[in-house]
């Protein structure tokens, strides 16, 4: 094989391999299945989480989060804010634009999207910085002596 050849088959291969590698990226973007995850109807699962034991202690104060990491309630976990004395918002962690896990709340009260996408969402779930275009679902708790009982 000649060097003209060599050059020109190996450029070849490259370019291939950008454009399919370019295709994966532009689809791991897409957001079609970032709800339908956490829409199942077992409506029956319930998990209870003591606020006045750590990692959640945080949760003793009004404005305090925490997290949960992946469970039986939602496959990327929640995100726990205590909203006043005696309520909570139990947010998941699916980022709705690319299905990431959002990681917990900053020091800002934001909680950022690990994709590098720059997707945020304030303590309320409702999106504060682009690219998601939806809140983050929610779920249903009640709450009495200390332990937070979360419900899907």
């Amino acid at each position: 094989m000649n060097r003209r050849s060599f050059i020109k088959k190996s450029s070849f291969a490259a370019c291939a391999c950008v454009g399919v590698s370019a295709l994966g990226l532009l689809q791991s973007c897409e957001d079609s299945t970032a709800y339908d995850q956490n829409t199942d109807n077992d409506n029956d699962i319930q998990l209870s989480v003591n606020i006045s034991q750590e990692p959640h202690r945080n949760l003793e104060v009004v404005g305090g989060t925490s997290v949960l990491g992946p469970n039986e309630i939602d496959s990327k976990g929640l995100l726990l804010v205590r909203t006043s004395e005696d309520d909570f918002k139990v947010l998941s962690r699916r980022c709705t634009h690319s299905s990431y896990s959002v990681n917990d709340f900053n020091s800002q009260g934001l909680a950022m999207c690990s994709s590098g996408h720059g997707g945020g969402f304030n303590a309320n779930g409702n999106v504060v910085s682009g690219p998601p275009s939806a809140s983050l679902s929610s779920y249903s708790s009640s709450f009495s002596n200390n332990i937070l009982i979360i419900s899907k």
